[in-house]
């Protein structure tokens, strides 16, 4: 990620480790595409409960690089405070 934003000079990482909350963002994100596959997958198109376990497992490795940047972005839309000028 950048360092800044090139629009508004915004300091992204604000402190060391600043990002580490959004492991609870990213947690959530991926708890609820799995549930979303869980029940699309078992209960509107009927299928066994391996195969909604695989598909499940794939959606979450498929959707983890999507969560890692959203999860980032939501943690820090948490602390941004506009800066007037």
């Amino acid at each position: 990620m950048k360092k800044y934003c090139d629009k508004c000079n915004f300091k992204f990482e604000i402190e060391t480790g600043f990002f580490y909350g959004a492991m609870y963002v990213s947690y959530s994100l991926a708890c609820a595409e799995m549930i979303t596959s869980l029940v699309i997958f078992w209960y509107f198109i009927g299928l066994s409960p391996l195969n909604v376990f695989l598909v499940v497992v794939i959606a979450t490795v498929l959707l983890s690089v999507f969560n890692y940047r959203l999860s980032r972005v939501i943690w820090l839309y948490i602390f941004y405070k506009k800066q007037i000028d």
